[in-house]
């Protein structure tokens, strides 16, 4: 159950919001109306426990910036729950005009200190970790063993839907919080069921 007393973010509530987070979405519905894009989030540093985000960040132009919001608002450990199209679905992610950012399962990586971060020569201060990513396979292609699963991943479109992920924002590199994988996907699942149309 999700604790009430943490501060909670709603990111993109242009159609639905949740009860008890603050919504924040480019829309007037919104509680906080901004552009993720451009304007700085309204909190102070390390002041946000969770953040949850439902196929939003690939609208966003500056992803980056919107992204380093979120870092520099979320506490240390502080959650950010993201759930995205997958980047080889053509139906409707690749061919989406408004879809302007792709997504795997190593996105987040690029911001953890033990995968990827520093690998590019573009440099940022972000540091998350990745706690868990979960497909959404189409059709038969979840019923599959995961070695087949993977190289249909790797060589087919179509194969998976959606990702969702777990990141822990990190703050002090020598003082990672550990996360339970089930722990973080039920928070993931309440704020998805807890959403409710505007």
């Amino acid at each position: 159950m999700m604790n009430s007393t943490q501060v909670k973010l709603n990111l993109g509530a242009s159609h639905t919001y949740i009860p008890g987070f603050i919504n924040i979405d480019i829309s007037k519905k919104s509680d906080i109306s901004l552009d993720l894009g451009k304007d700085k989030l309204p909190f102070e540093d390390d002041s946000i426990d969770v953040i949850f985000s439902l196929n939003t960040l690939e609208h966003i132009p500056d992803y980056l910036f919107c992204l380093s919001e979120n870092y520099r608002v979320l506490k240390h450990g502080g959650r950010f729950l993201v759930g995205l199209p997958y980047v080889t679905l053509t139906e409707y992610h690749l061919v989406n005009p408004y879809h302007l950012h792709n997504f795997n399962e190593f996105s987040f990586d690029f911001f953890d200190p033990h995968k990827l971060k520093g690998s590019a020569s573009e440099e940022n201060t972000i540091l998350f970790r990745k706690v868990f990513h979960r497909f959404h396979y189409m059709d038969k292609f979840g019923k599959l063993p995961s070695p087949i699963q993977t190289w249909c991943r790797r060589h087919l479109f179509n194969v998976v839907k959606e990702i969702d992920f777990g990141l822990i924002a990190i703050k002090n590199i020598n003082e990672i919080p550990q996360y339970d994988e089930q722990k973080m996907i039920n928070e993931y699942m309440e704020c998805l069921n807890a959403r409710v149309p505007y």
